[in-house]
């Protein structure tokens, strides 16, 4: 049965448009360059991808996290070059919809979504509340060394996370979802070494100096659950290796 004809004429519209909406040109191959570094640059009618894996390109298309993606061990390892461009100017949800078109089609995928109950931490505030200032002129968030610490000036609980995410520390063995509620932009320090230099030899080592969980709650005032929590999740059934020519 044909479910499309039973759907609002609005809604239809829309289910049409991202079905068939595509870039009017586009090369995806297998990478040229060596090694891991990778460099992934769009705007409001292209996007050019360097060196990626095909979980970088779905991570952008659907708008999720790497532990949100479920799929061939390969996609994390093969690296693909992709270029596109748009008719002209699109909103980034329109890139993504091309983007999601994209893949499927040159990968040959068959995707689908669902939501799975995953051990994750969970950002929760403190017993004793957050210790960050909300920042009097939020602008964009950025974060810069000082001394033997790190500054942060007008940054969310996500930027907090991701940056906290980039160690690949044995403690952080899961995802962090931010159940904080707290939906400002903030300003904190949290100091780790005495200096610089010594902050920088044992952070490029994945050493904090001190743990995690016990560094958040001491200077952020927030804290670390041990949870499981349902996440919205990317399934690839199936998917080539080797794309399609272009």
């Amino acid at each position: 049965m044909n479910l499309l004809r039973y759907l609002p004429a609005a809604a239809l519209a829309v289910c049409l448009h991202a079905q068939t909406a595509s870039f009017d040109a586009a090369l995806v191959k297998p990478a040229q360059a060596s090694g891991d570094r990778k460099s992934m640059n769009s705007d409001a009618g292209r996007i050019a991808y360097t060196n990626v894996t095909l979980r970088d390109c779905l991570m952008a298309a659907y708008n999720v996290k790497d532990y949100q993606i479920s799929g061939p061990d390969w996609m994390k390892t093969d690296r693909y070059d992709v270029v596109a461009t748009a008719g002209g100017a699109a909103s980034a949800d329109a890139m993504k919809i091309m983007l999601q078109n994209l893949l499927l089609g040159r990968f040959q995928m068959s995707v689908h979504r669902e939501k799975r109950d995953l051990p994750v931490y969970a950002m929760v505030v403190g017993k004793n509340g957050t210790k960050m200032q909300e920042t009097e002129n939020p602008g964009r968030g950025n974060l810069r060394m000082n001394g033997g610490g790190v500054v942060f000036s007008s940054v969310t609980i996500q930027q907090i996370i991701d940056y906290m995410s980039r160690f690949a520390t044995a403690e952080l063995d899961r995802p962090i979802i931010d159940e904080t509620g707290l939906t400002g932009h903030y300003d904190a320090t949290v100091n780790l070494f005495g200096t610089q230099e010594e902050m920088m030899t044992a952070v490029s080592k994945g050493d904090l100096g001190a743990s995690i969980f016990t560094l958040i709650q001491d200077q952020l005032g927030l804290k670390l659950d041990s949870r499981k929590l349902p996440l919205d999740m990317v399934i690839v059934d199936k998917a080539e290796r080797t794309p399609t020519e272009n």
